[in-house]
């Protein structure tokens, strides 16, 4: 299962390691409210190779490390405009573990964001979602977050649009009455809060499946009822 953003942040510098590791940090504490052993003193910076992915811890008690800032900046020393921080927790099995990667750009930009989650560490409850979701609203201020298995890309309905698959946060408040086919309409940020957003559910007593054709069915008309609403946006336009 995969949690993809996209946005744009005028005042973030494609330089900026400490920042970008500063606010992946703040989506792991979020992660390790249900994953405990997640803290982020356990995760490292992705390497070319199984073992230069183990030799850098990408946070200590300060927050982003000395070491990852320094095999960052070397990293990018030839190529300034468009850099990424990727950084995982390993698990106990060799299809298990959690990653992320934010890309960035020229300040204003269109930037990437992405977490994975596999094995035991599989995203399997909506709450735990929903919180990671909030959280990564709230660093990010993105255009939109989806969260769906990976093959569910080729079956979303429109091509240059975002597909719901589990879960699509927009920032838009939406109602009932505006998608009927949505499972649940959960207001983003949290109840009691302003609501900015709003993350629409597809599939709510279970682990949303590519291989159930119910939940595929259930994902795509909801694609459809927001663009005849006129609520789901372009690629091109984001």
């Amino acid at each position: 299962m995969k949690i993809n953003a996209q946005f744009r942040d005028p005042t973030l510098s494609p330089l900026d390691f400490a920042e970008v590791l500063n606010r992946l940090g703040s989506i792991i504490d979020s992660i390790a409210q249900q994953h405990g052993e997640l803290q982020k003193n356990t995760w490292r910076l992705k390497g070319d190779s199984q073992a230069e992915a183990g030799l850098y811890s990408a946070f200590d008690e300060g927050g982003a490390s000395p070491a990852a800032l320094a095999v960052l900046k070397e990293e990018f020393r030839n190529s300034p405009n468009r850099t990424y921080v990727s950084i995982w927790h390993g698990g106990d099995a060799a299809a298990s573990g959690v990653s992320m990667v934010c890309h960035v750009g020229r300040p204003g930009a269109l930037n990437l964001f992405v977490v994975e989650m596999l094995g035991e560490y599989a995203l399997a409850d909506l709450t735990t979602v929903a919180s990671i979701v909030t959280r990564t609203v709230r660093k990010f201020n993105p255009a939109y977050v989806g969260v769906s298995p990976t093959g569910y890309f080729e079956k979303r309905v429109f091509d240059d649009k975002p597909g719901v698959g589990w879960m699509l946060y927009l920032p838009k408040i939406i109602t009932m009455q505006q998608v009927p086919e949505a499972r649940a309409l959960i207001p983003v940020p949290e109840r009691g809060k302003n609501q900015t957003g709003t993350l629409i559910v597809s599939v709510t007593d279970t682990v949303f499946s590519i291989d159930n054709p119910e939940h595929i069915e259930i994902a795509n008309r909801i694609e459809i009822r927001l663009v005849d609403q006129n609520l789901l946006p372009r690629y091109a336009d984001l």
